[in-house]
């Protein structure tokens, strides 16, 4: 194999970027760069030719693209490669091109389903080139052997923490965040890779915090809506603390509306919170309604406040499928067979493409990023099963009594504050036997999933990991059968609990 697999390339340039021109650079014939990724990056601005003047091409160009993608994350070409330099050129260009294709959101315009097909290839493509990267800064660190005791969010070092090149002098840490930035994370819970997947378009990202920043003592705080306590305001620190999977910061074309929409956001939160009452978290996603605040509706109420006769932020919004309607239901979003190809909710990711909004800086670590990988896709392959074969989580009657424990204890004087941070009072018991049997589930997969890694002397690629998925299910299945028709006494990993 070729040991030069990468070949120095710059994608786009600040000058590009703040253009008016076409933001991907023109370059001359892939096979002259002899890099992996370069006829994709090739492919991807022929694919932005197409935005709003061809979109049944649009979406054929940008599927090919998320299939090549597909095949290449992980590929072991990389594995071979000792060079330092020319991997992090890699992950730069790929970096680069998803800031350029970013900015081609602004030309959708969603006038049918094709339309709607060719956006949904765009995000696709957008997500994939993450994975990508996701290999090789894992590769990066692996073969630099020069990690980090310790990562902290939003703060750190070239490959891991990536910035806009239009940012690069003003932007170092999260110490630089300005008030009405956002920052899009992704937790390491189940329930953070149950958000992340839920919609048609499964995101890698599960929570939305406003920055506000005070004008006179220039303190950072964050307004955040937490499943467990509600809305809130805290110092930055205790968002960076959180330790998350992955962060990445956007910021508004206005940043004199944005920090409007933020300090409206902060005082709104704060007073309830003063108060000893926090605003409720809002099960049902309903961004159009500010009595209970979803993490996303901090963002889009605030702007709203902001700008009272604009649409609600963010331009694209995410919608569901037919099959996860029990989940839905459960969790609390209020869908039926009449209303769920309508309704559509601000699902955190969204925000990835808004054309308002520009990426500032992306941050991973490194040491999560496999577990996480192994969570995405053990949900959108679980979501995928209801879509498909009607499977739905089913309870134990264990977590039912536990459940009921948890909701009165949740309410006990003495006991309460041990339990505050694990199940909210706003919780139904459906909601709480939810999700621990979705932990339940995952932790089933995830076991499984590590074992199969042991068979590999690399990362799992996106493909072996859905085969490895499939496989699992269906075994599963078989000893679910035979458990139910009384041939075996042992039962399955998980089928009693998720099945069709």
């Amino acid at each position: 194999m070729n040991s030069k697999i990468i070949a120095p390339l710059t994608l786009i340039s600040f000058a590009l970027l703040s253009s008016s021109c076409s933001v991907f650079k023109s370059r001359g014939p892939a096979g002259e760069r002899q890099t992996l990724l370069s006829q994709v990056y090739v492919d991807i601005s022929n694919a932005d030719l197409l935005i709003g003047s061809d979109s049944a091409a649009c979406q054929k160009a940008f599927e090919t693209l998320y299939q090549k993608l597909f095949n290449i994350a992980g590929s072991s070409i990389y594995l071979d490669s000792n060079d330092i330099k020319e991997i992090d050129e890699e992950i730069q260009n790929s970096f680069e091109t998803r800031i350029a294709l970013k900015d081609s959101f602004k030309k959708f315009k969603l006038n049918n389903s094709v339309d709607q097909a060719c956006l949904a290839g765009a995000q696709d493509v957008f997500k994939a080139l993450r994975y990508v990267e996701d290999y090789l800064v894992e590769l990066r660190v692996e073969k630099a052997n020069a990690a980090p005791t310790e990562y902290v969010s939003l703060k750190g070092d070239f490959p891991y923490f990536l910035v806009n090149p239009k940012y690069a002098i003003d932007f170092k840490s999260y110490e630089d965040l300005k008030s009405g930035d956002v920052i899009l994370s992704r937790g390491n819970a189940y329930s953070s890779a149950a958000i992340a997947r839920i919609a048609q378009s499964d995101y890698q990202f599960s929570h939305l915090s406003f920055v506000y920043k005070n004008p006179e003592t220039k303190e950072l705080f964050t307004s955040e809506a937490h499943i467990e306590i509600g809305s809130v305001t805290a110092p930055i620190i205790d968002h960076i603390n959180e330790k998350n999977v992955r962060s990445v910061v956007f910021r508004y074309k206005d940043e004199d509306i944005a920090n409007q929409a933020s300090k409206a956001m902060f005082d709104m939160v704060k007073k309830h919170q003063n108060t000893g009452k926090n605003i409720e978290y809002d099960f049902s996603m309903n961004y159009k309604d500010d009595s209970k605040l979803f993490c996303s509706e901090i963002v889009s109420r605030g702007f709203k406040m902001a700008m009272p006769d604009q649409d609600y932020v963010p331009k694209f919004k995410s919608k569901f499928t037919k099959g996860i309607m029990p989940f839905l239901e459960t969790i609390g979003v209020p869908v039926n067979a009449d209303n769920i190809g309508t309704v559509d909710v601000f699902a955190p990711g969204d925000i990835q493409f808004d054309p308002n909004f520009e990426l500032v800086a992306e941050w991973r670590n490194p040491k999560k990023l496999e577990e996480s990988r192994l969570k995405d896709f053990i949900l959108t392959k679980m979501f995928e099963r209801m879509d498909v074969a009607g499977y739905q989580i089913d309870p134990s009657l264990k977590m039912d009594l536990q459940a009921r424990t948890y909701w009165l204890l949740r309410r006990t004087p003495l006991v309460k504050k041990f339990l505050e941070k694990k199940f909210s009072l706003t919780m139904n018991t459906a909601q709480m036997e939810l999700f621990m049997a979705l932990d339940k589930i995952g932790d089933a997969f995830y076991k499984n999933l590590e074992l199969r890694s042991l068979e590999f002397d690399h990362p799992m690629t996106p493909k072996e990991i859905y085969g490895a998925v499939d496989e699992f299910i269906q075994k599963d299945l078989e000893a679910y059968k035979s458990y139910k028709k009384g041939d075996s006494q042992t039962k399955p990993l998980f089928h009693l609990l998720f099945h069709p």
